[in-house]
């Protein structure tokens, strides 16, 4: 389990040794995140109806997917050092930033599907199992990394995605509207307009 497809695929079936591969992989930190960026645009698609329906043009279509894709992987980011940290705080296991962006980031392997959730009726459903089994992949993630049991990955996987989820509403909430404004002025689309059509 070498090729960076390998780690995807066993990273999607919650394979351990996927991750702890991407340990002594010598680009593990890129892997991971060129994963977390091809999500974050498959992603984008998903949630493109607005762009279609505001019938944006194929170049500022594109363009908006990469400022998408980007600000996804920027919340990665947070989820990520929240994880390191609450590793090393809660649990006393202290591993580089780097293993734990590069486990991490495979871990959201199965956000390389989101681009489902544009099918009709079944986008949200969809939606909310692509993230349960993206924290299921952390969790295995962490294990791997930290060498923790299970109930004290699943403890660590999910307070850091509670601390990352309370730093963007609050911290961070100035960042995700810049994001939102910098999104909407690329794909020429009244901020109104899309603020309206996203609740």
């Amino acid at each position: 389990m070498g090729t960076p497809l390998e780690l995807v695929w066993g990273a999607l079936r919650l394979d351990p040794a996927a991750f702890r591969s991407l340990l002594v992989a010598a680009p593990g930190a890129g892997v991971g995140l060129t994963v977390v960026y091809l999500a974050g645009l498959s992603l984008a698609v998903g949630q493109s109806v607005v762009l279609f329906a505001e019938r944006v043009s194929p170049r500022r279509f594109a363009a908006t997917l990469g400022v998408q894709a980007v600000l996804f992987l920027a919340s990665f980011v947070g989820w990520a050092l929240a994880v390191w940290w609450v590793a090393r705080v809660g649990f006393d296991a202290a591993r580089p930033l780097r293993d734990v962006v590069a486990v991490v980031g495979l871990a959201h392997a199965p956000q390389l599907l989101g681009f489902l959730i544009l099918t009709p009726y079944l986008g949200g459903p969809l939606q909310s199992l692509l993230s349960a089994w993206t924290l299921l992949a952390t969790v295995v993630a962490a294990a791997a990394v930290f060498d923790l049991g299970a109930a004290q990955a699943l403890a660590c996987s999910a307070s850091g995605w509670l601390v990352a989820q309370l730093l963007q509403r609050t911290l961070g909430a100035p960042l995700v509207r810049a994001g939102q404004r910098v999104r909407a002025w690329v794909a020429g689309i009244e901020i109104a307009s899309t603020a309206r059509r996203e609740r």
